[in-house]
């Protein structure tokens, strides 16, 4: 509804002073055509406007033209006769795109006519006028610094053409020679849902992912402001879509989506949807379609993979212990699943709430074990990746430790040995040379050992001066015995391990548990 209210001095003001300026010329009054613009129409308003500024100063004259004829004709004619006897007018202002406009009612005009002429030293007032013109066929252009008309060619100046783009939402990138305009994110190839702006008299397309998008930006009115055209909808069609790039064949429920709902895209032309919202509704609109496919269908990252497991997991790049657990769960999935990033830990927390136990299960065989690590995990949500992968690093240390002897009891010099070596197997050649050296006693037969050992491992040189010449001596006897405990197969690790104390001098030293003893090393 239009408000009514006093202008003040100023408006009257304001008022006058552009009347002087077009008793002087009417050209402020007309658009710029570009070459595909015909003449004739606006040859027949400029004459109608040139009679009226005829009776620049004959005030009953401009009363009668104010009443009748072009509406720009009316209004013009109503505020030269308001120069000629101004008074303090009402003020009038309406609702526009974008806010709202206001203006003095001088004559018989439409309100959009009568904002034209008192504005019109702007070009988007100046378009109100010819809003009418441009329901029958003709196309207009606002610029910042002029109002230009193609006529019934969509082809829009280059000017407004360069300030559209300079004035995008959203940074962009032009694809050379394919008229289109991308974000970083499409413009890289990334497979994302996105929002797609057509405008086809520029001949150019303008599309947006769904990271990119904003709830508070409206791609649509960024390149359609300032334009009145005959078919808005027409010229500046609006599309969003999946974009999912999908392997999984013609049956896939990829290869069938519809686009967005009638009712939908009429929301966001009419500017009750921003673009992230926009996205946001269509992606809910299609969600409950695409999780009633039949059969597998994965997708990570924009990409589906239909039911290829392994072509799925692949692409996440998991460690072995994501992939054991990732296709324990999947294997036979017969639903959709997907997961924004292609990354192993993305999908393991989706999957995690449904399937803890079964994914522990995949890679920790002991039941009791497994259930720790399953309340472990729920407790720290965010970590499930690196909680299974010391799940695994335990329980596979724990399965190889358990192929080793055990044994009931264990001299000091033994019990270093052996401790060694199972560090050895757990945490490779790095974890023995570090153990070595943190629990290297001040003394004893351990010492000459520990310089075995070292040998062995190719890392004497780094300690020697750790070392006296005996132990060093000593140590270099042992060299060849101790890299054997080191290397021994489980089946032989008891031999080594014997005939390595004994070389250093080391009589009865342990005795082995009975087989169904807990007791270890």
């Amino acid at each position: 509804m239009a408000r009514i209210r006093k202008a003040s001095g100023v408006r009257e003001q304001d008022l006058v002073a552009r009347a002087k300026a077009l008793k002087g010329s009417v050209d402020p009054l007309l658009p710029k055509r570009t070459p595909d613009c015909p003449p004739e129409r606006f040859e027949r308003l400029r004459t109608e406007l040139e009679s009226v500024r005829e009776a620049a100063d004959d005030a009953a004259r401009l009363a009668r033209l104010s009443r009748w004829g072009e509406p720009m004709a009316r209004a013009y004619a109503g505020l030269l006769h308001f120069a000629l006897e101004p008074t303090t007018p009402v003020v009038v202002a309406f609702p526009v795109a974008g806010g709202e406009v206001s203006y003095a009612p001088l004559s018989r005009a439409d309100r959009e006519a009568e904002v034209a002429v008192q504005q019109s030293d702007d070009p988007a007032r100046l378009l109100l006028g010819y809003i009418d013109w441009s329901r029958k066929g003709f196309h207009f252009f606002a610029t910042r610094k002029a109002l230009w008309c193609s006529g019934k060619s969509s082809r829009p100046p280059a000017e407004f053409v360069a300030e559209r783009i300079e004035n995008l939402p959203y940074r962009m990138a032009d694809a050379p020679g394919r008229g289109r305009f991308d974000c970083p994110h499409l413009a890289a190839g990334e497979p994302r849902p996105l929002l797609e702006v057509g405008w086809r008299g520029a001949e150019k397309t303008f599309r947006v992912c769904q990271r990119c998008a904003k709830d508070d930006r409206h791609l649509l009115s960024s390149l359609s402001d300032g334009a009145a055209v005959p078919d808005p909808e027409g010229e500046f069609p609006v599309d969003a879509r999946l974009n999912v790039l999908c392997h999984g064949g013609a049956e896939c429920v990829h290869a069938q989506l519809p686009g967005p709902a009638r009712a939908l895209l009429k929301r966001y032309v009419m500017g009750r949807l921003a673009d992230g919202q926009l996205l946001d509704a269509y992606l809910a609109e299609i969600r409950p379609r695409i999780e009633r496919a039949s059969g597998a269908t994965l997708v990570a990252g924009g990409v589906c993979y239909g039911g290829d497991l392994a072509a799925f997991l692949d692409a996440l790049n998991p460690s072995p212990v994501e992939r054991k657990a990732l296709h324990r769960v999947l294997d036979g999935y017969g639903a959709y699943f997907e997961v924004d990033e292609p990354a192993a830990s993305r999908a393991l927390e989706r999957l995690w709430a449904d399937n803890a136990e079964e994914i522990v299960g995949a890679i920790v065989s002991d039941s009791e074990e497994a259930r720790r690590w399953v309340e472990e995990a729920r407790a720290s949500p965010g970590r499930i990746a690196e909680i299974l992968k010391r799940a695994a690093r335990m329980s596979s240390d724990r399965e190889l430790l358990g192929t080793l002897p055990r044994y009931a009891h264990l001299v000091r010099e033994a019990e270093w040995v052996d401790r060694i070596a199972r560090q050895f197997r757990t945490h490779g050649e790095a974890g023995a040379e570090r153990a070595i050296v943190q629990l290297l006693p001040r003394e004893g037969k351990e010492r000459g050992i520990a310089y075995g050992f070292l040998l062995a491992l190719g890392r004497g040189a780094s300690h020697a001066w750790q070392f006296s010449p005996t132990e060093k001596e000593f140590g270099q006897v042992l060299e060849a015995r101790a890299r054997a405990v080191l290397r021994a197969v489980a089946p032989e690790y008891h031999a080594a391990l014997d005939a390595l104390l004994h070389a250093a001098g080391v009589a009865d030293w342990g005795t082995l548990a009975p087989p169904d003893s807990g007791e270890n090393g």
